[in-house]
């Protein structure tokens, strides 16, 4: 009897065991695998040129601009930054990036903008402004190194993130037709109109209470004559 309580209990123990591993092991396989946001994005049959210019951001802006565009910071709380081996998160400490460590170096800015998002790319009223930025200043190590079209590819890919592409080919020309930002309209304030000098109140309203003044003033002086002379009668 007590070899079968104790095979029946150990039969269960198994049995539970394999349950859980079997749970655990479904769970493993349908859970969601966390992306790898260093990778270069997905390639496409036809791609575009904003495909194209997807794939030159990641190869060239990503590292300072973020995989979504989002910028980059010092903070400590920067999740892009938190992406990269620990050893590469702090390019500010490391020396490799100071004032000019060594020939041909250059300084990482303690801010790096955001080029995709609400309010980004403000200062920019153009497609046609982004590219001859970018072309001229980026990347920063290595301002102008890109050829032209890498660049206007770079330029459709944030217009299309912008939701300002039309899906034709960006040229030097065509890019001033891609609005970003709608300039603010400049609303010269008017010129006040001097006013008038007026005349003193003071002067008019003095002038003829002086005048009411004397007229009263003769008045009383004929009625105090008149008086007297109907006294004088009475009097006789």
């Amino acid at each position: 009897m007590i070899k079968r309580l104790l095979f029946a209990g150990l039969t269960a123990v198994f049995l539970v065991a394999c349950l859980f591993m079997t749970n655990n092991s479904i769970q493993a396989q349908t859970a969601t695998p966390m992306p790898d946001r260093l990778a270069a994005p997905p390639t496409v049959p036809s791609p575009t040129q904003a495909d194209e210019g997807a794939q030159l951001f990641w190869l060239h802006c990503q590292p300072c601009h973020g995989d979504r565009g989002q910028g980059l910071t010092d903070a400590p709380d920067d999740d892009w930054r938190a992406q990269y081996p620990m050893e590469d998160q702090f390019c500010w400490n490391s020396g490799c990036h100071g004032p000019r460590p060594y020939e041909d170096g250059f300084t990482i800015p303690r801010e790096v903008p955001a080029l995709i998002g609400e309010e980004t790319l403000s200062k920019f009223s153009s497609a046609a402004d982004v590219y001859t930025y970018i072309r001229a200043s980026m990347p920063r190590q290595v301002p102008g190194s890109l050829a032209d079209e890498e660049y206007l590819a770079i330029t459709a890919f944030l217009s299309r993130a912008h939701d300002a592409w039309n899906g034709q080919a960006i040229t030097a020309v065509s890019a001033e037709n891609i609005i970003l930002n709608t300039p603010v309209p400049v609303i010269a304030e008017a010129t006040p109109t001097p006013l008038a000098t007026a005349v003193p109140a003071t002067a008019a309203s003095t002038v003829s209470g002086g005048t009411y003044w004397w007229l009263a003033g003769i008045l009383i002086l004929f009625l105090l004559m008149v008086g007297g002379v109907l006294w004088h009668k009475q009097t006789r």
